[in-house]
């Protein structure tokens, strides 16, 4: 019984809206008022569709699922959660666009390219050439990509590290003791091996 009165109630309070997208009935039995025909539980306008779930689809629009729809001239995006303009690659903001583009001036969404390496390949001395990013080593062969090369010590070093005195590197802001092994800043280097931290007042 009280399933049955508010059943009623609801039908009262959508009859007094007058929404035609609202769920309205004409009567207990749940029919729905002239004009209108029933959709799942709820009562669709005329010109509006029926979702295969039960939701009433607006004149023009574009069902996205989950009862939300996109408008005239719009596409669901995001999983429908989001409505953009319709029409390829047309867009309102980076999230109406793939991963790895943005929406441009122009509301259509572009690839970001990436940067191009424009650095020509090294031709080495015994004619071997070595890829972009590369150089070529004293002994033959070259370097890892990214890695330089110590002309002094025929080291490599890799990014964010520098040459150490006779053999290896050290990193780049380190106090350099010499075949690769360093000290903090504000260190010195002793001569039996290891570090000190210098005397205050001291310049490194």
């Amino acid at each position: 019984m009280l399933r049955i009165l508010r059943f009623l109630l609801v039908g009262l309070v959508l009859a007094i809206t007058g929404d035609p997208a609202l769920a309205t009935f004409h009567d207990k039995h749940g029919q729905c008022r002239a004009g209108q025909f029933k959709c799942g539980n709820t009562c669709c306008s005329g010109g509006q569709r029926c979702s295969f779930d039960g939701h009433c689809i607006p004149l023009g629009g574009t069902y996205c699922g989950g009862g939300r729809t996109c408008g005239p001239f719009e596409r669901c995006v995001a999983g429908g959660t989001r409505c953009a303009p319709a029409g390829l690659n047309k867009c309102t903001s980076r999230l109406d666009c793939p991963g790895g583009s943005f929406c441009n001036g122009r509301g259509e969404c572009e690839r970001i390219a990436p940067e191009l390496d424009t650095t020509p390949p090294t031709t080495c001395d015994d004619g071997r050439t070595c890829a972009r990013g590369s150089s070529c080593l004293p002994g033959g062969g070259c370097s890892r990509p990214g890695w330089f090369l110590c002309e002094e010590t025929g080291s490599q070093c890799r990014p964010g590290f520098k040459c150490s005195t006779h053999q290896g590197c050290v990193p780049i802001k380190a106090i350099d003791c010499g075949y690769g092994k360093w000290c903090k800043p504000g260190e010195q280097c002793l001569p039996e091996g290891g570090c000190e931290k210098l005397p205050e007042g001291t310049e490194p």
